[in-house]
């Protein structure tokens, strides 16, 4: 009689545990711990290896650091999507933008110290012109 109680005690603790994160998905703060903890559970390993083989993986590593916040902000979205107007969906487009931009900005300097062919050193500085044309035209549209 006793397995049964406890098994039953069990689900109920893990119903409401989801029910929890699924209510708190429209909470930026909570969603970015959340992707924050994920993202460190996936470096961590990566961080040892690379110490064990004397190594850095700088592009995976930035996109480990700066991911989190772009997913939190992409699970609130989600999480608040049907109760945003135009306004606020054109808003959180602009936020999701500007950081899509950081990520690609933080990683430029990466490729262009990297050996590669004229045609990728070229692309990437017209990229990187690119991005910068936009931040411009953004900071001068605010």
């Amino acid at each position: 009689m006793k397995a049964p109680i406890l098994l039953q005690n069990k689900l109920r603790a893990l119903l409401a545990e989801t029910r929890s994160r699924y209510a708190s998905y429209d909470d930026f703060a909570a969603n970015l711990a959340q992707m924050d903890e994920w993202c460190k559970q996936l470096s961590r390993p990566l961080l040892v290896r690379q110490q064990q083989l004397q190594i850095r993986t700088d592009t995976v590593n930035r996109l480990l650091f700066a991911l989190p916040e772009l997913l939190a902000l992409l699970q609130t979205l989600g999480a608040r999507s049907n109760g945003l107007n135009i306004r606020e969906l054109q808003q959180a487009e602009q936020q999701v933008t500007q950081q899509v931009l950081n990520i690609v900005s933080s990683l430029l300097p990466l490729a262009v110290t990297q050996p590669q062919s004229t045609a990728e050193h070229d692309g990437l500085f017209k990229l990187a012109e690119l991005i910068t044309q936009h931040r411009l035209a953004v900071q001068g549209a605010q």
